[in-house]
Order: C-alpha cells, then structure tokens, then sequence
C-alpha cells in the first residue's frame, strides 16, 4: 500500500529534469512526511533543499506553499483509484452470482439468493447514468463531484420510496 501511494505521489508531483532528487523528495513531503524525514528519506541534506529553494523559484513555491495543494491532488488520485478497485471487484462479484443465477439456478445457495435480490435494484437506467457520470469526472469541467453524486443517489432513493408506498395504496 505505501508503494501504491508513493507511486501515486509521483504522478501528481512535478518532474525536475535538472535534479530527479527534487521530485523524489516533494513525493515525500507531499505523502505527509515533515521537512527532516523527506530529506532523510529522499538521501539529501537540510542544506541541499535550502539551497533548491533559494535558486528554483518552482520548487520554493511548491515546497512552502504548494504542499497542501498537492497532498489535495494526491487524495483525489488515490481515492479515484482505490474507488475504482473495489468497484471492479464489487461488479465481479455481481457477474460471479448473475452468471450462477442462469447457468445453475437450482444450485444457488440462500446467500446468493438474497445477494442477487439486493444487486438487482442497483441494475436500473437511472443507476447506469449516476456510474457513467462518476466514471466521466461527473461534471463538465471533469471533476467528480462527490456531494453532487450523494444527492443523485438520495434523490433516486426518495423515488423508488414514492414509488413503492404509492404502489402499496
């Protein structure tokens, strides 16, 4: 997992083609490590970052004021891929018990009967648009809008509610 996020920290930092060494140690600074521990772990001294920040006016930007920026970048990117996995592995599952459910259907078990019961009201035009919309970005200028999403999905639960007790009458 820490190699997940230092990779991740890397594609979000910016590249220094004069020394790789900057790059490695902001990676650092911006997964949550203080000043002394990412010079310790990047392998330069306090004096070599002073120095960057007193002749790259970039990096003494990013490095003083652009942190928080960046930690922010890195917490949209790693939440967007872990979201992403456990996605995948949730729509596995549902093909894994769909699949059953028509090749096997004698043999589900009582689990699985539930399962493929609750999955269903997930399988709707409605919950098809909220997913492309979360896979785009979810807004125009392409950033996922996560408060945006909770409102979706509340309001389309407040419907199928409607629905249901107006069904009931």
């Amino acid at each position: 997992m820490e190699h997940e996020a230092e990779s991740i920290a890397n594609a979000v930092v910016p590249y220094f083609p004069d020394d790789h060494r900057k790059s490695k140690y902001l990676s650092f600074r911006t997964t949550g490590f203080p000043f002394r521990e990412a010079c310790k772990l990047a392998q330069i001294s306090i004096s070599t970052v002073r120095n960057w920040r007193a002749s790259d006016e970039e990096f003494a930007k990013l490095d003083l004021t652009g942190i928080s920026d960046l930690k922010s970048q890195l917490g949209m990117k790693y939440l967007d891929i872990e979201f992403t996995r456990n996605m995948r592995l949730a729509l596995q599952k549902d093909l894994t018990v769909l699949m059953k459910s028509i090749t096997k259907s004698d043999s589900l078990t009582q689990q699985e009967q539930q399962y493929l019961l609750k999955i269903r009201q997930f399988y709707t035009p409605q919950q098809l648009i909220l997913i492309q919309e979360l896979a785009k970005g979810g807004s125009e200028d392409g950033h996922f809008d996560f408060t945006k999403l909770v409102f979706e999905i509340r309001r389309e639960r407040e419907q199928i509610s409607i629905r249901g007790a107006v069904g009931e009458e």
